[in-house]
């Protein structure tokens, strides 16, 4: 049962990575745009929150090693939590894994983050794996059951505006396995209707060539009649993201959003493709302490 547990929310997690209290301080602070802009553009000085709940999430099929059940039920932890610049994010609906940093600058409007341990899920083939006698079947086995994480640093920029806009630039390069890097340009508009809070976040992602090649190709020793040999080159891919929040009570929130990213040819020409696009909601219920 743990082991179901665990590949459950290992999926729900990479899938989110290839793949939010109106107010507005003076000074801008650390965070994840995905809970800055849900939540109507509020920043964080010291201190934070912690929420736990549950989660359904679900996607289209758009790779071949996604789980066949693309509905997908989690336990929902997430928080926020700032210290004299020093912050630490795990925010459950952010597209940017969590995060380890330090809020080096700030005015009224600006902000800028320098992230030490960015955490992300990836698909990824293990280096030190000799396919030497494996048969087709063994190398489409070890070609479907790639996984791996993206642990790296970089920096972060955020700009607010008037009627809650916010717009972050992000970059960020893996340290640990040297997978390339990844970059993000975001722009949010969030809205108070009664007690809804609703926002709306696009973005254009980019992933340099290493990092694409990481995740979708596949080299001549791997290849298969089902996975032929590609290597990708870097990729854009352009995203929306709309999402809606309710509190029931004062400590307990409902959040529901709707992502929709198209996919770059880089990626959608790779055997592992199986869409141009991926579309995903995410329905959650938590207690926020």
């Amino acid at each position: 049962m743990q082991a179901v547990l665990y590949r459950r929310c290992r999926h729900f997690i990479r899938h989110l990575s290839i793949l939010t209290c109106i107010s507005f301080p003076l000074f801008a602070c650390a965070s994840d745009i995905s809970n800055t802009v849900s939540h109507g553009g509020e920043r964080i000085a010291n201190g934070g929150y912690f929420e736990l709940g549950a989660t359904v999430y679900g996607s289209t099929q758009f790779d071949v090693r996604q789980p066949d059940n693309t509905y997908q039920p989690a336990l929902l932890i997430s928080g926020i939590y700032q210290y004299h610049g020093l912050f630490a994010e795990m925010v459950h609906q952010s597209q940017d894994g969590i995060n380890l940093g330090y809020n080096a600058w700030n005015s009224e409007n600006w902000s800028l983050d320098f992230i030490f341990a960015n955490f992300q899920s990836l698909w990824e083939l293990q280096d030190d794996v000799d396919l030497t006698g494996y048969t087709e079947a063994q190398r489409d086995n070890y070609l479907s059951n790639r996984g791996n994480t993206f642990i790296g640093g970089g920096i972060r920029a955020t700009r607010y505006w008037a009627d809650h806009y916010v717009f972050q630039f992000r970059l960020v390069g893996d340290y640990y396995d040297d997978n390339g890097i990844q970059s993000s340009l975001r722009l949010g508009k969030s809205w108070q209707v009664r007690n809804w809070n609703l926002y709306a976040l696009g973005s254009v992602n980019y992933a340099s060539d290493k990092l694409v090649q990481s995740m979708y190709a596949v080299s001549a020793e791997e290849a298969t009649s089902r996975f032929p040999q590609y290597k990708p080159h870097g990729a854009f891919n352009y995203g929306l993201e709309l999402g809606a929040a309710y509190p029931i009570t004062n400590n307990v929130v409902f959040r529901a959003l709707y992502r929709f990213n198209l996919l770059s040819d880089e990626i959608t020409n790779s055997p592992f493709n199986q869409s141009g696009y991926v579309s995903s909601f995410m329905t959650s219920v938590s207690y926020v302490f």
